[in-house]
């Protein structure tokens, strides 16, 4: 019998998958990869945007949702 370990992801791999998000409440967004959690995105009011992936790892803080997502492809 051969036994095999799982595959575990990384921050490249996710990047390169895409990345589907949820609001899961007012100012907060989650995103997946490959059905795992990818990082999320918090609203600042008339702050910006901020961007966690799923390591904790802080991308910065961006002026729209948009730019805070197109983030995760980098």
């Amino acid at each position: 019998m051969t036994m095999t370990t799982p595959k575990r992801s990384t921050e490249a791999s996710l990047a390169r998958s895409s990345i589907q998000w949820t609001i899961v409440q007012a100012g907060l967004w989650v995103g997946k990869a490959n059905g795992e959690f990818a990082g999320m995105i918090e609203a600042h009011g008339d702050a910006g945007f901020s961007a966690t992936t799923h390591r904790a790892k802080y991308l910065g803080s961006f002026p729209t949702v948009e730019a805070a997502k197109a983030s995760f492809e980098r």
